[in-house]
């Protein structure tokens, strides 16, 4: 075959294609309009642009880019921006005494007011976006009800919890019809942080946390319904550390009334938004899951210890290492027969860890030094027990941080008999350790 011949073959070949191509395209571009009549909210992302003969290249990695920054960034950087400067056009006003403070409310309830409007006007045509003008509204409302009851106590104390529910109730309730994540995170995780950038004020904290709990109950029926994961962790990551900067700064007695009652609440909703995938869905626990359960029991952990008065003079750090650690042990338990594994194991090494810390703030001396290799060795036959490595390798990491902890400190302030009993009981461990590796390496190894 000549190559003329080859060449025309090809170009009635491509020719072909193209036209399948377009026809194909014709019917994507019938099939899109059609889609955007009957429900123009759920397709907004639908592009309606005439057919074309010519072949469909992929888009550029500068276009694709683009499209990132200018349909999904912008917006949400915009609403943002637009949010932190009512909260600071609102504290300018405060300052300067430019507004009255009725004025001051009721022009942050018309801004909040104006952004909702759009929202509805711009529904149909621009979901997406006019889901961001909205939680944007939600966010302005939020905060507006939080000063005209904490700052300027324009509202009772019941009308705030009132309006704060319905906010609540309405931004969920919106987040599912529109069916995107965004509205709750800027809507209800977002109004989080808005009374810190209208007014220092830490005098209500019964108030701030009420109101963090009445937009965690919406996170959590929102992750019930949907898999939406990152509101969860967004609201956990922000609650805790509200929680925990005010209570490194309060020093009255009212830390240990409001502090124990929102630090068990906060844990407790958070496991089960953490959980909410297997326990609502029957999925199984991812691994970032297991991680988002132990950052809530070492949030916990760590709220407990300022909530009681943590001290490193007397027993109040052991006592409370060993609650919590006999908390996370029981928590562990619970997961394993839930038969997730993962999550077991790393809850038993922070059990273990806390245990740890218990001994070290209850004893002194070599009684620390021979109850850690206690611990090691009966962590060690659980490991072996329970055919877990993670276990097995806690137990070497208690061995080697034993001793580290004798050749560097306990060496310069033990007898000589206690090195004597220290040294011998810590090599006869290791000798066992190591035994128990090669006599069992094929099982353990496949060697």
């Amino acid at each position: 075959m000549h190559d003329s011949e080859q060449i025309k073959i090809l170009e009635e070949e491509l020719q072909r294609l193209s036209g399948q191509l377009a026809r194909q395209q014709e019917e994507l571009f019938q099939l899109r309009q059609q889609l955007r009549k009957l429900n123009p909210q759920s397709h907004e992302d639908y592009t309606a642009t005439a057919p074309a003969s010519s072949p469909v290249f992929l888009p550029s990695p500068t276009a694709s880019l683009e499209n990132l920054i200018g349909l999904r960034l912008i917006h949400l950087i915009g609403i943002v921006v637009l949010v932190i400067g009512l909260s600071l056009g609102v504290k300018y006003a405060i300052d300067k005494n430019l507004v009255s403070e009725g004025m001051r409310i009721i022009l942050a309830y018309l801004a909040g007011g104006v952004l909702y409007f759009f929202s509805v006007r711009l529904k149909n045509a621009y979901s997406g976006f006019s889901a961001i003008l909205f939680s944007g509204a939600m966010a302005s409302m939020y905060f507006t009800t939080f000063g005209a009851c904490v700052y300027y106590n324009f509202l009772s104390y019941t009308a705030s919890f009132i309006i704060m529910i319905v906010l609540t109730v309405y931004t969920t309730y919106e987040a599912l019809r529109y069916d995107r994540q965004e509205i709750a995170l800027l809507g209800l995780v977002g109004a989080y942080g808005i009374p810190f950038l209208i007014s220092p004020d830490r005098g209500h904290p019964e108030l701030l946390f009420l109101y963090i709990t009445i937009i965690n109950t919406g996170v959590l029926f929102l992750c019930a319904k949907k898999p939406w994961q990152a509101l969860g962790r967004a609201a956990q990551i922000i609650s805790w550390l509200l929680f925990l900067g005010w209570a490194a700064w309060q020093n009255d007695e009212r830390i240990k009334t409001y502090g124990l009652i929102f630090m068990f609440l906060f844990f407790a909703v958070f496991t089960v938004i953490a959980v909410s995938e297997k326990l609502f869905r029957k999925g199984e626990l991812s691994t970032t899951a297991s991680y988002q359960l132990l950052t809530n029991n070492i949030a916990f952990y760590v709220a407990g210890l300022m909530v009681f008065g943590y001290s490193f003079v007397d027993s109040t750090t052991a006592l409370i290492s060993l609650l919590i650690g006999f908390f996370a042990a029981i928590q562990a338990v619970g997961y394993y027969y839930w038969k997730e594994r993962f999550t077991t194991q790393i809850l038993a090494c922070y059990a273990l860890l806390l245990f740890v810390v218990f001994i070290g703030f209850q004893w002194k001396g070599i009684t620390v030094t021979l109850l850690w290799l206690l611990t090691a060795v009966i962590a060690f036959a659980a490991g072996v027990r329970l055919k877990s490595t993670v276990a097995r390798m806690a137990a070497m990491a208690l061995i080697g941080t034993t001793l580290l902890k004798l050749v560097i400190f306990d060496s310069l302030r033990f007898s000589t008999l206690q090195k004597v009993i220290a040294y011998l009981v810590l090599g006869v461990l290791l000798l066992v350790v190591s035994y128990f590796y090669q006599r069992f390496k094929g099982r353990l190894f496949g060697e």
